[in-house]
Protein backbone atom coordinates (compact mmCIF):
# COMPACT_ATOMS: atom_id res chain seq x y z
CA UNK A 1 0.00 0.00 0.00
CA UNK A 2 1.32 3.44 -0.92
CA UNK A 3 1.48 5.07 2.49
CA UNK A 4 5.24 5.52 2.82
CA UNK A 5 4.70 9.23 3.58
CA UNK A 6 2.93 8.18 6.79
CA UNK A 7 5.87 5.96 7.77
CA UNK A 8 8.26 8.88 7.22
CA UNK A 9 6.06 11.05 9.42
CA UNK A 10 6.06 8.46 12.22
CA UNK A 11 9.82 7.96 12.03
CA UNK A 12 10.29 11.69 12.65
CA UNK A 13 8.61 11.24 16.05
CA UNK A 14 9.74 9.64 19.28
CA UNK A 15 8.10 6.68 21.00
CA UNK A 16 5.58 7.77 23.59
CA UNK A 17 1.95 7.55 24.69
CA UNK A 18 0.72 7.10 21.11
CA UNK A 19 3.64 5.52 19.26
CA UNK A 20 5.72 2.39 19.60
CA UNK A 21 8.24 0.62 17.34
CA UNK A 22 8.77 -3.14 17.41
CA UNK A 23 11.54 -4.93 15.53
CA UNK A 24 10.00 -8.41 15.69
CA UNK A 25 6.55 -9.97 15.79
CA UNK A 26 5.45 -10.96 19.30
CA UNK A 27 1.69 -11.29 19.14
CA UNK A 28 1.07 -11.16 22.89
CA UNK A 29 3.14 -8.00 23.28
CA UNK A 30 1.48 -6.43 20.24
CA UNK A 31 -2.01 -7.15 21.58
CA UNK A 32 -1.20 -5.68 25.00
CA UNK A 33 0.14 -2.49 23.42
CA UNK A 34 -2.90 -2.11 21.14
CA UNK A 35 -5.30 -2.69 24.05
CA UNK A 36 -3.36 -0.07 26.04
CA UNK A 37 -3.59 2.42 23.16
CA UNK A 38 -7.37 1.95 22.96
CA UNK A 39 -7.70 2.50 26.73
CA UNK A 40 -5.56 5.65 26.61
CA UNK A 41 -5.34 8.02 23.62
CA UNK A 42 -5.20 5.66 20.65
CA UNK A 43 -1.99 5.32 18.69
CA UNK A 44 0.22 3.64 16.09
CA UNK A 45 2.34 0.52 16.39
CA UNK A 46 4.99 0.08 13.67
CA UNK A 47 6.45 -3.41 13.31
CA UNK A 48 9.75 -4.00 11.54
CA UNK A 49 11.53 -1.01 13.07
CA UNK A 50 14.07 -1.12 15.92
CA UNK A 51 14.00 1.36 18.81
CA UNK A 52 16.83 3.30 17.15
CA UNK A 53 14.55 3.54 14.04
CA UNK A 54 16.64 1.14 11.98
CA UNK A 55 14.41 -0.51 9.35
CA UNK A 56 14.60 -4.31 9.54
CA UNK A 57 11.28 -5.25 7.91
CA UNK A 58 8.93 -8.21 8.41
CA UNK A 59 9.15 -11.51 6.52
CA UNK A 60 5.91 -12.74 4.91
CA UNK A 61 4.34 -9.47 6.02
CA UNK A 62 0.92 -9.95 4.36
CA UNK A 63 0.36 -13.33 6.00
CA UNK A 64 1.62 -12.12 9.38
CA UNK A 65 -0.50 -8.96 9.17
CA UNK A 66 -3.69 -10.95 8.50
CA UNK A 67 -2.91 -13.24 11.42
CA UNK A 68 -2.34 -10.29 13.78
CA UNK A 69 -5.57 -8.59 12.65
CA UNK A 70 -7.58 -11.76 13.29
CA UNK A 71 -6.07 -12.21 16.75
CA UNK A 72 -6.64 -8.58 17.80
CA UNK A 73 -10.28 -8.52 16.66
CA UNK A 74 -10.98 -11.86 18.36
CA UNK A 75 -9.32 -11.27 21.72
CA UNK A 76 -9.69 -7.54 22.43
CA UNK A 77 -13.09 -6.87 23.97
CA UNK A 78 -15.37 -5.02 23.46
CA UNK A 79 -14.89 -4.76 19.70
CA UNK A 80 -12.93 -1.70 18.54
CA UNK A 81 -11.82 -0.35 15.14
CA UNK A 82 -8.34 -1.78 14.50
CA UNK A 83 -6.66 -1.00 11.18
CA UNK A 84 -3.70 -3.10 10.04
CA UNK A 85 -1.78 -2.73 6.81
CA UNK A 86 1.50 -3.66 5.14
CA UNK A 87 3.54 -0.71 3.90
CA UNK A 88 6.54 -1.08 1.59
CA UNK A 89 9.20 1.35 2.81
CA UNK A 90 12.77 1.49 1.48
CA UNK A 91 12.42 -1.99 -0.04
CA UNK A 92 11.31 -3.45 3.31
CA UNK A 93 7.80 -4.53 4.30
CA UNK A 94 6.53 -3.02 7.54
CA UNK A 95 3.27 -3.61 9.41
CA UNK A 96 1.40 -0.56 10.69
CA UNK A 97 -1.42 -0.97 13.25
CA UNK A 98 -3.55 2.09 14.06
CA UNK A 99 -6.34 2.50 16.64
CA UNK A 100 -8.52 5.24 18.10
CA UNK A 101 -9.09 5.87 21.75
CA UNK A 102 -12.07 3.69 22.63
CA UNK A 103 -15.48 4.94 23.75
CA UNK A 104 -16.45 1.75 25.61
CA UNK A 105 -13.64 1.48 28.17
CA UNK A 106 -12.21 -0.55 29.71
CA UNK A 107 -10.97 -2.75 26.85
CA UNK A 108 -9.48 -6.10 27.76
CA UNK A 109 -7.04 -8.50 26.20
CA UNK A 110 -7.62 -12.04 27.47
CA UNK A 111 -9.38 -10.65 30.53
CA UNK A 112 -6.63 -8.19 31.47
CA UNK A 113 -6.73 -4.40 31.20
CA UNK A 114 -3.70 -2.46 29.97
CA UNK A 115 -2.99 1.25 29.78
CA UNK A 116 -0.24 3.41 28.34
CA UNK A 117 2.14 5.50 30.44
CA UNK A 118 4.63 7.49 28.39
CA UNK A 119 6.32 4.85 26.19
CA UNK A 120 5.42 1.86 28.38
CA UNK A 121 2.47 -0.56 28.37
CA UNK A 122 1.33 -1.50 31.89
CA UNK A 123 -1.36 -3.50 33.63
CA UNK A 124 -4.05 -1.12 34.82
CA UNK A 125 -3.89 0.00 38.42
CA UNK A 126 -6.99 0.39 40.59
CA UNK A 127 -6.94 4.17 40.07
CA UNK A 128 -6.61 3.77 36.30
CA UNK A 129 -9.48 1.29 36.25
CA UNK A 130 -11.69 3.72 38.17
CA UNK A 131 -10.84 6.43 35.64
CA UNK A 132 -11.65 4.13 32.71
CA UNK A 133 -15.04 3.22 34.19
CA UNK A 134 -15.75 6.92 34.75
CA UNK A 135 -14.92 7.62 31.07
CA UNK A 136 -17.34 4.86 30.04
CA UNK A 137 -20.17 6.30 32.13
CA UNK A 138 -19.60 9.77 30.71
CA UNK A 139 -19.65 8.36 27.15
CA UNK A 140 -23.03 6.74 27.84
CA UNK A 141 -24.52 10.22 28.36
CA UNK A 142 -22.98 11.54 25.15
CA UNK A 143 -25.30 13.02 22.49
CA UNK A 144 -24.82 10.01 20.24
CA UNK A 145 -26.32 7.67 22.84
CA UNK A 146 -29.34 9.73 23.79
CA UNK A 147 -32.61 8.21 22.62
CA UNK A 148 -34.68 9.47 19.70
CA UNK A 149 -38.18 9.91 21.08
CA UNK A 150 -41.02 8.64 18.90
CA UNK A 151 -38.80 6.55 16.60
CA UNK A 152 -38.85 2.83 15.85
CA UNK A 153 -37.12 0.26 13.65
CA UNK A 154 -39.60 1.16 10.90
CA UNK A 155 -37.83 4.54 10.61
CA UNK A 156 -34.57 2.83 9.60
CA UNK A 157 -33.21 1.78 6.20
CA UNK A 158 -32.99 -2.02 6.43
CA UNK A 159 -30.85 -2.31 3.30
CA UNK A 160 -28.13 -0.03 4.72
CA UNK A 161 -28.17 -1.97 8.01
CA UNK A 162 -27.82 -5.30 6.19
CA UNK A 163 -24.87 -3.98 4.16
CA UNK A 164 -23.21 -2.97 7.44
CA UNK A 165 -23.90 -6.36 9.03
CA UNK A 166 -22.26 -8.14 6.07
CA UNK A 167 -19.10 -6.03 6.42
CA UNK A 168 -19.15 -6.43 10.22
CA UNK A 169 -19.14 -10.22 9.81
CA UNK A 170 -16.22 -9.94 7.41
CA UNK A 171 -14.34 -7.84 10.00
CA UNK A 172 -15.27 -10.12 12.91
CA UNK A 173 -15.92 -13.57 11.38
CA UNK A 174 -16.79 -15.28 14.68
CA UNK A 175 -19.56 -12.80 15.50
CA UNK A 176 -23.08 -14.07 16.16
CA UNK A 177 -25.89 -11.77 15.00
CA UNK A 178 -29.54 -12.84 15.17
CA UNK A 179 -31.08 -9.99 13.21
CA UNK A 180 -30.82 -6.24 12.50
CA UNK A 181 -32.09 -5.28 15.95
CA UNK A 182 -29.57 -7.55 17.66
CA UNK A 183 -26.76 -6.01 15.57
CA UNK A 184 -27.79 -2.46 16.52
CA UNK A 185 -27.86 -3.48 20.19
CA UNK A 186 -24.36 -4.99 19.93
CA UNK A 187 -23.09 -1.79 18.29
CA UNK A 188 -24.63 0.35 21.04
CA UNK A 189 -27.01 1.97 18.54
CA UNK A 190 -30.02 0.78 20.53
CA UNK A 191 -29.94 1.67 24.21
CA UNK A 192 -32.56 0.34 26.64
CA UNK A 193 -34.80 -0.60 23.74
CA UNK A 194 -34.62 2.84 22.08
CA UNK A 195 -32.87 4.04 18.92
CA UNK A 196 -29.99 6.41 19.60
CA UNK A 197 -29.21 9.68 17.82
CA UNK A 198 -26.19 8.00 16.20
CA UNK A 199 -28.40 5.19 14.90
CA UNK A 200 -30.79 7.70 13.32
CA UNK A 201 -27.97 9.70 11.68
CA UNK A 202 -26.43 6.52 10.28
CA UNK A 203 -29.49 4.58 9.16
CA UNK A 204 -32.58 6.78 9.30
CA UNK A 205 -34.85 6.81 6.25
CA UNK A 206 -35.50 10.49 6.96
CA UNK A 207 -33.22 11.50 9.83
CA UNK A 208 -33.99 15.22 9.48
CA UNK A 209 -37.49 14.45 10.75
CA UNK A 210 -35.91 13.75 14.15
CA UNK A 211 -32.54 15.54 13.82
CA UNK A 212 -33.05 18.55 11.50
CA UNK A 213 -29.44 19.71 11.88
CA UNK A 214 -28.17 16.51 10.21
CA UNK A 215 -28.80 17.87 6.71
CA UNK A 216 -25.95 18.93 4.42
CA UNK A 217 -25.98 21.80 1.94
CA UNK A 218 -23.93 22.42 -1.21
CA UNK A 219 -23.92 25.83 -2.87
CA UNK A 220 -22.14 26.84 -6.07
CA UNK A 221 -21.41 30.58 -6.30
CA UNK A 222 -20.45 32.49 -9.46
CA UNK A 223 -17.88 34.65 -7.64
CA UNK A 224 -15.46 34.60 -4.71
CA UNK A 225 -18.06 35.56 -2.09
CA UNK A 226 -21.26 34.01 -0.77
CA UNK A 227 -24.65 35.65 -1.08
CA UNK A 228 -28.10 35.29 -2.57
CA UNK A 229 -26.70 34.96 -6.08
CA UNK A 230 -25.76 31.34 -6.73
CA UNK A 231 -25.63 28.89 -9.64
CA UNK A 232 -26.82 25.86 -7.70
CA UNK A 233 -28.05 25.20 -4.20
CA UNK A 234 -28.89 21.69 -3.03
CA UNK A 235 -29.73 20.15 0.34
CA UNK A 236 -29.11 16.49 1.21
CA UNK A 237 -31.31 15.14 3.99
CA UNK A 238 -30.81 11.37 3.83
CA UNK A 239 -28.90 9.05 6.14
CA UNK A 240 -25.16 9.49 6.49
CA UNK A 241 -24.45 6.69 3.99
CA UNK A 242 -27.05 7.93 1.50
CA UNK A 243 -25.59 11.43 1.77
CA UNK A 244 -22.02 10.23 1.21
CA UNK A 245 -23.01 8.54 -2.06
CA UNK A 246 -25.24 11.39 -3.27
CA UNK A 247 -22.75 14.15 -2.44
CA UNK A 248 -19.79 12.38 -4.02
CA UNK A 249 -21.89 11.86 -7.17
CA UNK A 250 -22.84 15.55 -7.14
CA UNK A 251 -19.20 16.59 -6.73
CA UNK A 252 -18.09 14.24 -9.52
CA UNK A 253 -20.67 15.73 -11.86
CA UNK A 254 -19.78 19.30 -10.84
CA UNK A 255 -16.01 19.02 -11.30
CA UNK A 256 -16.08 16.29 -13.94
CA UNK A 257 -13.35 14.07 -15.30
CA UNK A 258 -11.53 13.62 -18.57
CA UNK A 259 -10.77 10.53 -20.60
CA UNK A 260 -7.07 10.27 -21.39
CA UNK A 261 -5.25 7.69 -23.50
CA UNK A 262 -1.98 6.27 -22.17
CA UNK A 263 -0.57 4.03 -24.88
CA UNK A 264 -3.37 1.60 -25.67
CA UNK A 265 -5.09 2.14 -22.32
CA UNK A 266 -8.08 4.42 -21.80
CA UNK A 267 -8.03 6.08 -18.38
CA UNK A 268 -10.22 8.49 -16.46
CA UNK A 269 -8.60 11.55 -14.88
CA UNK A 270 -10.58 13.53 -12.34
CA UNK A 271 -10.56 17.32 -12.45
CA UNK A 272 -10.25 17.43 -8.68
CA UNK A 273 -8.27 15.54 -5.99
CA UNK A 274 -10.83 12.78 -5.49
CA UNK A 275 -9.40 11.13 -2.38
CA UNK A 276 -8.62 14.44 -0.66
CA UNK A 277 -12.12 15.83 -1.22
CA UNK A 278 -13.67 12.52 -0.16
CA UNK A 279 -11.56 12.49 3.01
CA UNK A 280 -12.43 16.12 3.77
CA UNK A 281 -16.14 15.35 3.40
CA UNK A 282 -15.95 12.24 5.60
CA UNK A 283 -13.97 14.08 8.28
CA UNK A 284 -16.63 16.78 8.38
CA UNK A 285 -19.50 14.27 8.52
CA UNK A 286 -17.92 12.14 11.25
CA UNK A 287 -16.52 14.94 13.43
CA UNK A 288 -19.31 17.54 13.14
CA UNK A 289 -21.11 18.66 16.29
CA UNK A 290 -24.64 17.29 15.91
CA UNK A 291 -25.56 18.29 19.46
CA UNK A 292 -26.52 21.87 18.61
CA UNK A 293 -29.74 22.58 16.70
CA UNK A 294 -27.72 25.33 14.97
CA UNK A 295 -25.15 22.80 13.76
CA UNK A 296 -24.46 22.65 10.02
CA UNK A 297 -22.28 21.14 7.33
CA UNK A 298 -21.84 23.43 4.32
CA UNK A 299 -19.92 22.79 1.11
CA UNK A 300 -19.31 26.03 -0.79
CA UNK A 301 -17.85 26.05 -4.30
CA UNK A 302 -16.61 29.52 -5.29
CA UNK A 303 -14.97 30.75 -8.47
CA UNK A 304 -11.52 30.44 -6.87
CA UNK A 305 -11.81 27.76 -4.18
CA UNK A 306 -13.92 25.07 -2.52
CA UNK A 307 -14.67 25.04 1.21
CA UNK A 308 -16.05 22.31 3.48
CA UNK A 309 -17.21 23.80 6.78
CA UNK A 310 -18.77 21.99 9.71
CA UNK A 311 -20.05 23.20 13.05
CA UNK A 312 -17.70 21.93 15.74
CA UNK A 313 -14.21 23.23 16.41
CA UNK A 314 -11.10 21.10 16.74
CA UNK A 315 -11.09 19.01 19.94
CA UNK A 316 -9.07 20.26 22.90
CA UNK A 317 -5.44 19.22 22.48
CA UNK A 318 -5.50 19.32 18.66
CA UNK A 319 -4.22 22.36 16.75
CA UNK A 320 -4.17 23.32 13.07
CA UNK A 321 -0.45 22.58 13.07
CA UNK A 322 -1.12 19.01 14.29
CA UNK A 323 -3.24 18.30 11.20
CA UNK A 324 -0.12 18.34 9.04
CA UNK A 325 1.42 15.41 10.89
CA UNK A 326 0.32 12.11 12.44
CA UNK A 327 -1.87 13.10 15.39
CA UNK A 328 -4.28 11.63 17.92
CA UNK A 329 -7.79 11.27 16.59
CA UNK A 330 -10.10 12.55 19.33
CA UNK A 331 -13.55 11.44 18.30
CA UNK A 332 -16.56 13.66 18.87
CA UNK A 333 -18.86 10.90 17.58
CA UNK A 334 -17.20 7.52 18.28
CA UNK A 335 -20.28 5.39 17.48
CA UNK A 336 -20.71 7.07 14.10
CA UNK A 337 -16.97 6.78 13.42
CA UNK A 338 -16.86 3.09 14.33
CA UNK A 339 -19.76 2.27 12.01
CA UNK A 340 -18.10 4.24 9.18
CA UNK A 341 -14.94 2.21 9.82
CA UNK A 342 -16.91 -1.03 9.55
CA UNK A 343 -18.40 0.22 6.27
CA UNK A 344 -14.81 0.92 5.04
CA UNK A 345 -15.47 4.61 4.49
CA UNK A 346 -12.67 5.36 6.92
CA UNK A 347 -9.62 3.56 5.56
CA UNK A 348 -7.02 4.65 8.07
CA UNK A 349 -7.18 6.00 11.60
CA UNK A 350 -5.71 9.36 12.54
CA UNK A 351 -4.04 10.06 9.18
CA UNK A 352 -6.87 11.49 7.05
CA UNK A 353 -5.38 14.98 6.83
CA UNK A 354 -1.98 13.58 5.83
CA UNK A 355 -3.64 11.58 3.06
CA UNK A 356 -5.43 14.72 1.85
CA UNK A 357 -2.14 16.62 1.62
CA UNK A 358 -0.43 13.72 -0.16
CA UNK A 359 -3.30 13.28 -2.66
CA UNK A 360 -3.30 16.97 -3.59
CA UNK A 361 0.47 16.99 -4.15
CA UNK A 362 0.32 13.75 -6.15
CA UNK A 363 -2.33 15.13 -8.51
CA UNK A 364 -0.88 18.61 -8.95
CA UNK A 365 -3.27 20.57 -6.71
CA UNK A 366 -2.37 23.05 -3.99
CA UNK A 367 -2.55 21.53 -0.53
CA UNK A 368 -5.63 22.14 1.66
CA UNK A 369 -5.74 24.90 4.26
CA UNK A 370 -7.53 24.38 7.58
CA UNK A 371 -9.04 27.05 9.84
CA UNK A 372 -10.74 26.77 13.21
CA UNK A 373 -12.79 29.82 14.21
CA UNK A 374 -15.94 30.44 16.26
CA UNK A 375 -16.47 26.69 16.78
CA UNK A 376 -16.42 26.08 13.01
CA UNK A 377 -13.77 23.95 11.29
CA UNK A 378 -13.17 24.68 7.60
CA UNK A 379 -10.94 22.99 5.06
CA UNK A 380 -10.28 25.03 1.92
CA UNK A 381 -9.06 23.63 -1.39
CA UNK A 382 -7.40 26.60 -3.14
CA UNK A 383 -8.08 27.07 -6.87
CA UNK A 384 -10.55 24.17 -6.90
CA UNK A 385 -13.51 25.62 -8.79
CA UNK A 386 -15.85 24.96 -11.70
CA UNK A 387 -16.93 27.22 -14.53
CA UNK A 388 -20.69 27.03 -14.92
CA UNK A 389 -23.61 29.09 -16.10
CA UNK A 390 -27.16 29.13 -14.80
CA UNK A 391 -29.62 27.03 -16.82
CA UNK A 392 -33.36 27.55 -16.39
CA UNK A 393 -35.36 24.49 -15.37
CA UNK A 394 -32.52 22.38 -13.97
CA UNK A 395 -30.67 22.28 -10.67
CA UNK A 396 -27.27 21.57 -12.14
CA UNK A 397 -25.18 24.19 -13.93
CA UNK A 398 -24.45 23.24 -17.53
CA UNK A 399 -20.99 23.71 -19.00
CA UNK A 400 -20.35 26.34 -21.62
CA UNK A 401 -20.18 24.93 -25.15
CA UNK A 402 -22.20 21.79 -24.45
CA UNK A 403 -23.98 20.35 -27.46
CA UNK A 404 -27.72 21.19 -27.42
CA UNK A 405 -30.27 18.47 -28.05
CA UNK A 406 -33.58 19.57 -29.59
CA UNK A 407 -36.74 17.52 -29.99
CA UNK A 408 -39.47 19.23 -32.02
CA UNK A 409 -42.16 17.15 -30.38
CA UNK A 410 -41.08 18.06 -26.86
CA UNK A 411 -41.90 21.11 -24.77
CA UNK A 412 -39.19 23.64 -23.92
CA UNK A 413 -39.07 22.41 -20.33
CA UNK A 414 -38.53 18.81 -21.41
CA UNK A 415 -35.80 19.91 -23.83
CA UNK A 416 -34.02 21.64 -20.95
CA UNK A 417 -34.20 18.47 -18.85
CA UNK A 418 -32.88 16.41 -21.77
CA UNK A 419 -30.03 18.87 -22.24
CA UNK A 420 -29.19 18.71 -18.54
CA UNK A 421 -28.92 14.92 -18.62
CA UNK A 422 -26.99 14.99 -21.89
CA UNK A 423 -24.56 17.51 -20.34
CA UNK A 424 -24.01 15.37 -17.25
CA UNK A 425 -23.21 12.30 -19.37
CA UNK A 426 -20.93 14.30 -21.68
CA UNK A 427 -19.04 15.77 -18.75
CA UNK A 428 -18.83 12.54 -16.72
CA UNK A 429 -19.25 9.49 -18.98
CA UNK A 430 -20.03 6.11 -17.49
CA UNK A 431 -22.60 7.16 -14.89
CA UNK A 432 -25.68 5.08 -14.09
CA UNK A 433 -29.21 6.46 -13.83
CA UNK A 434 -29.18 6.83 -9.97
CA UNK A 435 -26.03 8.99 -10.10
CA UNK A 436 -27.51 11.16 -12.86
CA UNK A 437 -30.76 11.59 -10.90
CA UNK A 438 -28.82 12.52 -7.75
CA UNK A 439 -26.70 15.09 -9.58
CA UNK A 440 -29.75 16.80 -11.09
CA UNK A 441 -31.89 16.60 -7.98
CA UNK A 442 -34.70 14.69 -9.71
CA UNK A 443 -36.34 11.36 -8.93
CA UNK A 444 -34.90 8.16 -10.38
CA UNK A 445 -38.07 7.55 -12.40
CA UNK A 446 -37.85 11.04 -13.94
CA UNK A 447 -34.19 10.58 -14.85
CA UNK A 448 -34.86 7.16 -16.36
CA UNK A 449 -37.72 8.57 -18.45
CA UNK A 450 -35.52 11.26 -20.01
CA UNK A 451 -32.58 8.87 -20.38
CA UNK A 452 -34.84 6.57 -22.39
CA UNK A 453 -35.77 9.47 -24.71
CA UNK A 454 -32.08 10.24 -25.32
CA UNK A 455 -31.27 6.57 -25.78
CA UNK A 456 -34.17 5.97 -28.21
CA UNK A 457 -33.06 9.01 -30.22
CA UNK A 458 -29.54 7.49 -30.33
CA UNK A 459 -27.87 10.42 -28.58
CA UNK A 460 -26.54 8.20 -25.78
CA UNK A 461 -25.89 4.51 -25.27
CA UNK A 462 -25.37 2.15 -22.32
CA UNK A 463 -21.98 0.44 -22.38
CA UNK A 464 -21.13 -2.64 -20.34
CA UNK A 465 -23.13 -5.00 -18.14
CA UNK A 466 -25.89 -3.66 -15.84
CA UNK A 467 -23.81 -3.98 -12.66
CA UNK A 468 -20.69 -2.11 -13.79
CA UNK A 469 -21.68 -0.30 -17.01
CA UNK A 470 -22.92 3.24 -17.58
CA UNK A 471 -24.17 5.78 -20.10
CA UNK A 472 -21.95 7.40 -22.75
CA UNK A 473 -22.47 9.89 -25.57
CA UNK A 474 -23.08 7.88 -28.76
Amino acid sequence: MENSFIIENLLEQQEGNRLEFKATVNKEAIAKTIAAFINTQGGDLLIGVEDNKKIVGVENAEKVCASIQKMLVEYIQPIAPIFTQVVNYKKKELILISVWEGAKKPYQFKGKIFTRENDATKLSSVSNLTSLIKDRKEADFHWERRTVLGSSLLDLDTEEINQTIALYKAYKPNSVIEDAEDFLIQMGLIQNGNLTNACMVLFGKKPTRFIPQSKIRITIYPSTISGDNFLNDKTFDGSLFQNITAILNFIEISFGKNIVVDGILRKEKYNYPLMAVREGLLNAMVHRDYNSVNGFLQISIFSDRTEISNYGGLPAGITIKDLKKEHSSILRNPDIAQTCFIRKYIEMLGSGTLRMISDCKKNGFRIPVWTDKDNVTTVTFPDLSIKTKATKGVNEGVNEGVKKVHFKAESEGVNEELNAIYSVIEKTPGLKAPAIASALGVSLSTAERYIKKLKDAKYIKFVGVPKTGGYFIK
